[in-house]
């Protein structure tokens, strides 16, 4: 019977099967070198002829077999080189069969753990690497030697080299890698960026991952490190987002309890009820086994260290929360995590944002004599860290620009020395901030300087501007109508007047 070998898409028949001829000379070459030295490169030569009668011959199981013998005499030789010689020329000889340069590239993947001394193992490295490149059938193996040499750059204190060597990995189109283990890679290249400050290429790298795969539970670890590199990235740029990097870090760890089967009778019976025709299809379903279908996620019991975690990981949702700045997305962010059930552990939080939700002035003298203890314990607000003071400085903004919100609610008008009064802030902080709000829509304000009055108009919704236009043009199509009335009524008195006088 004939034997075809299907190489990069094409049938290639296996012409002569040299399998007797490999079990008779490898096990020879190998003990040949083995016994004497001297006698490495006639145990070479003897490989590198069967080698071209088993490529030639397209005989890949024994083209295999024989460039491992290869690698494995170099390497049982512990001649370095010439196993860096030997891959490179074996690799680029015509007709070369894709599976033999797979298994010799496996085969040397494993020396690389193994080799004598950290210039060696650059230098295999390096090798390897080079005969990889463009290769889709050993992009798996290119991708790891690559992890390897990044590894070594970072230990030596080249951040920067170790970042450009991951991010030449297109990790994301490997079909032939698991999702895992390329999620895993893309995670590194992430903190390589990181390290050395390259805040937007991290940003793109991050976009090839998808959230959805972290809905596995067995993927928790994964995920864990992916949202505190995202933190890193986004919590001095965006504090919303940090608040839900945060949020979902809160969420306890889950697994699935098994699978069980669901019974599909009743959907059969109904379904040859509708069509008697479909007899052979529903015979062939019934062959089928029954579906499966996942029970509910239930919550892994925590200790109590990994509760307390959690519970800090919630807070910090929160206070991010707080510090961003307002609009719809955050208000609407700070109503879910009021609902949170695990806030009553820490009521203090839970006090600082219902205060913020509420429509009522917050006094700063009675919030820091309230809060200021509590969240001077909290890292975030360190005075001896940069973070820290920005979000310092940001509470204190956050808070005046919500007096300021709840003060554009209740007035219409105001004198600016009232409003600097109620802010505790000087006139001049007061148009500063005002002039903020107004720039991000936030408020519709106009300040008479001269007479120091400061008027608000309430911001029209899209509905409101529609309706007052509808009444216009009504009003102004009732004019026209009256109007054209009016003139025929004319008209008419005219032509009967020019009657009676004819």
């Amino acid at each position: 019977m004939d034997t075809y070998l299907f190489d990069g898409g094409r049938i290639t028949k296996m012409e002569v099967d040299y399998e007797p001829a490999c079990n008779e000379k490898i096990p020879l070459a190998k003990e040949l070198a083995k016994k004497n030295p001297d006698a490495f490169h006639e145990a070479i030569e003897m490989m590198l002829q069967l080698e071209k009668q088993t490529r030639l011959g397209a005989d890949m199981v024994s083209c295999s077999r024989v460039l491992v013998a290869i690698c494995q005499i170099c390497f049982d030789a512990s001649n370095w080189n010439a196993l860096n010689e030997y891959v490179s020329l074996l690799v680029r000889r015509r007709s070369q069969l894709k599976q033999a340069v797979v298994k010799m590239i496996q085969e040397c993947v494993t020396y690389v753990d193994k080799t004598p001394d950290k210039e060696t193992k650059l230098k295999l490295i390096d090798t390897l690497r080079s005969v990889t490149e463009g290769k889709i059938y050993v992009e798996i193996e290119r991708a790891r030697l690559t992890k390897i040499l990044a590894d070594i750059k970072e230990a030596d204190g080249d951040v920067a080299g170790a970042a450009t060597v991951m991010e030449e990995l297109q990790v994301e189109t490997y079909g032939s890698m698991d999702k895992r283990e390329k999620v895993e890679l893309i995670l590194e290249q992430m903190r390589l960026c990181l390290l050395k400050e390259d805040y937007v290429s991290t940003q793109i790298i991050a976009k090839k991952i998808s959230i959805k795969f972290f809905d596995d539970p067995a993927q928790h670890d994964l995920k864990l490190k992916f949202y505190y590199l995202m933190i890193q990235l986004n919590r001095d740029t965006s504090f919303l987002k940090t608040s839900r990097h945060y949020q979902a870090i809160a969420e306890p760890p889950r697994k699935k309890t098994g699978l069980t089967p669901v019974d599909s009778a009743a959907s059969t019976e109904e379904q040859k009820k509708k069509d008697e025709d479909k007899k052979k299809k529903e015979d062939e379903d019934k062959d089928k086994k029954p579906e499966v279908a996942p029970e509910p996620e239930v919550e892994i019991e925590l200790t109590e260290e990994q509760k307390k975690e959690l519970t800090e990981k919630l807070v910090c949702a929160v206070l991010y929360c707080v510090l961003a700045p307002f609009d719809n997305e955050q208000s609407d962010m700070m109503a879910h995590l009021s609902k949170n059930k695990k806030l009553e552990e820490v009521q203090a939080y839970k006090e600082i944002l219902r205060l913020f939700m509420s429509k009522e002035l917050i006094n700063f003298d009675t919030f820091n004599a309230d809060f200021g203890l509590v969240l001077a314990e909290n890292e975030m607000f360190k005075d001896s860290t940069k973070h820290g003071k920005k979000c310092i400085t940001e509470l204190k903004d956050r808070l005046i620009e919500h007096n300021i919100r709840i003060i554009a609610m209740y007035y219409s008008r105001l004198h600016l020395a009232r409003m600097s009064e109620l802010l505790n802030l000087p006139t001049s902080r007061c148009e500063e901030y005002l002039s903020k709000l107004a720039n991000s829509d936030t408020i519709r304000v106009k300040i008479d300087r001269p007479a120091g009055i400061i008027y608000f108009t309430q911001k029209k919704t899209a509905s409101d501007i529609l309706n007052n236009w509808a009444t216009d043009v009504n009003q102004l199509m009732s004019l026209v109508n009256k109007t054209c009335h009016l003139i025929n009524k004319e008209e008419c008195v005219y032509s009967v007047m020019c009657a009676v006088e004819e």
